[in-house]
């Protein structure tokens, strides 16, 4: 991983200031108060990993504490995964507080206020992950967030490994691969057993169907049949499910999500080296003709002009 900062680097009267900005640059909304200013030891590093960030800390004992200042800002556009590879935390949220030793994780909601703090040296990870994906998949993120995903489970020790290895490999890996592993997290999430709990039938079936289609989008050829049939029910009962849960069809959001995908996908910085024809095969279009013409129904223009707008808005800003 990038470094940032190491505490070593500064004199003893400059580290609250310069850990503080650091912290602040990288996880937007975290002011962090070291507990003494003669601490030796501490790092900030940071990758990142397109539409996710990754931040390594290692902490000597602090206190940190997140309010952002505008719920609507698109700032606040994440959540973020938060692994305890060593050390012990407390964690106070709104649901309460934690206690997270080795191998412990949960989810932080960056729409909303929290307090780490840490009364022994340790590393944190934190994944920031997008909002609208990672609730896409699991609706009920919200209950989720502040409550503790242990060790003891088997599904968050696998995950909390897997996301530890990739904090050590995540600087070597080019803009496609990083991709690939922010898209497969979000679907691994499901391991730990709070995510993998299911909810009510309907909600399920919902959840089942839109997991299907994520994991299809590339597939041609599959149609809504084939995702009713995958869950053992009829096309219309599921139609009828998906309807009260999202307001459409199975094929209309199966067309709606290939449309949002193909349309990132374009403005996508880290896809700039696909052509537009393998971005239309990569969201299960057959041909690039048949994508332009339903890419310009859906959003009044063309896929490549969609992307010249991305970039030079990019280049705006």
């Amino acid at each position: 991983m990038g470094q940032s900062i190491d505490l070593a680097d500064y004199d003893r009267p400059a580290r609250r200031d310069a850990w503080d900005h650091a912290s602040n640059s990288l996880f937007p909304g975290l002011r962090v108060e070291l507990a003494a200013d003669e601490a030796l030891r501490g790092s900030i590093a940071s990758v990142d990993l397109g539409r996710a960030h990754l931040c390594a800390i290692e902490t000597p004992p602090a206190q940190a504490h997140h309010v952002p200042t505008n719920q609507h800002a698109d700032t606040w556009q994440h959540v973020s995964l938060m692994v305890q590879p060593w050390g012990r935390t407390t964690l106070v949220s709104a649901c309460g507080e934690i206690a997270m030793a080795p191998g412990d994780m949960c989810m932080v909601d960056e729409r909303a206020r929290f307090r780490i703090v840490t009364e022994e040296f340790s590393r944190l990870l934190f994944l920031r992950l997008p909002r609208a994906a990672v609730l896409g998949r699991y609706p009920h993120l919200n209950r989720l967030c502040g409550k503790l995903l242990p060790a003891s489970d088997s599904g968050t020790r696998l995950l909390s490994d897997n996301l530890q290895r990739i904090s050590e490999v995540a600087a070597e890996l080019g803009d496609l691969q990083r991709a690939a592993v922010v898209s497969s997290t979000i679907h691994m999430l499901g391991v730990a057993q709070a995510f993998a709990e299911l909810p009510e039938s309907a909600e399920w079936r919902v959840r089942r169907a839109a997991d299907f289609i994520e994991m299809s989008l590339s597939v041609t050829g599959i149609t809504a049949s084939d995702i009713a049939e995958e869950q053992g029910i009829s096309r219309r009962r599921l139609d009828q499910l998906m309807k009260q849960a999202r307001g459409v069809s199975i094929s209309g959001y199966l067309w709606q999500r290939r449309m949002e995908q193909s349309a990132a996908d374009l403005a996508d910085p880290h896809k700039a080296a696909l052509s537009i024809a393998q971005i239309a095969f990569a969201n299960g279009y057959e041909d690039a003709a048949h994508f332009t013409r339903a890419f310009r129904r859906s959003f009044g223009t063309t896929p490549g002009r969609w992307r010249d707008q991305a970039v030079a808005s990019s280049v705006a800003h």
